[in-house]
């Protein structure tokens, strides 16, 4: 951090969804001691893939605000796309760069929760996840390190490390199985660009943030209700 803090290690976690989890990774996750869950995902996609959590364990799951979810649902809607037969390369990558750059407004309130929760006397060992756990938790992720005094390049390494811990190819795999197999060149080609992690997509919702907000601290402070208080709390808690 700026001032030479670091983040306490164990107390905030990412990823995608927990669907298709094996023995190992259920162990794994029990490991954590997670006990506060804040699912990103629409109503649709958690009825459709829903949560695997270790037997023994019941962290407390936070879902966003049913008419947020409903705001949301088709700036994420990407599968919408698999059997269009003009989805190529460049759709998805003008798909990404408008995803991102909603993402301030619509995570706003889900960003202050967040805030309020980590910042707590009592501040809950927390997972944040989505889908494919590199874009909607990425920003908000990334949120939380610039409210903790992250500098810009801190913030985009650790977005990036999305991509370096499974590459697109990978990921596609994990989501879609079976599905790939019915799509064509051109929709497989472009659903790459979707599976990235680019910095070029986390930089349109920060040049968002500064045209519709003033910039991240002021974004944090008026629009996420981080004022200076909430935020000494945040960083008195998240970091040592």
């Amino acid at each position: 951090m700026a001032d030479g803090r670091k983040m306490r290690r164990g107390r905030l976690f990412r990823s995608g969804a927990l669907t298709h989890l094996s023995e190992a990774d259920r162990s794994a996750l029990a490991a954590l001691g997670i006990e506060l869950v804040f699912d990103l995902r629409t109503r649709d996609e958690q009825e459709r893939e829903l949560n695997l959590w270790p037997a023994g364990t019941q962290p407390e799951f936070w879902n966003s605000p049913e008419a947020r979810v409903r705001v949301a649902a088709p700036v994420f809607d990407w599968r919408s796309r698999l059997s269009d037969p003009d989805f190529d390369p460049a759709d998805a990558r003008a798909w990404m760069l408008h995803a991102y750059t909603r993402m301030p407004g619509l995570f706003a309130g889900q960003l202050s929760a967040l805030f309020e929760r980590l910042g707590a006397p009592r501040s809950p060992t927390t997972l944040v996840h989505c889908s494919a756990g590199k874009d909607r938790t990425g920003f908000v992720c990334a949120m939380v390190l610039f409210a903790l005094g992250a500098g810009r390049g801190e913030v985009v390494e650790d977005y990036l490390l999305s991509g370096h811990r499974m590459s697109a190819a990978g990921l596609l795999q994990a989501m879609l199985g079976r599905e790939m197999n019915g799509i064509t060149t051109k929709c497989h080609a472009a659903l790459r660009v979707m599976a990235e992690v680019r910095e070029d997509y986390l930089d349109a919702a920060l040049l968002e943030i500064g045209r519709a907000f003033g910039g991240v601290d002021r974004y944090l402070q008026e629009t996420c209700g981080l004022d200076a208080e909430r935020r000494r709390r945040l960083q008195a808690q998240m970091l040592e």
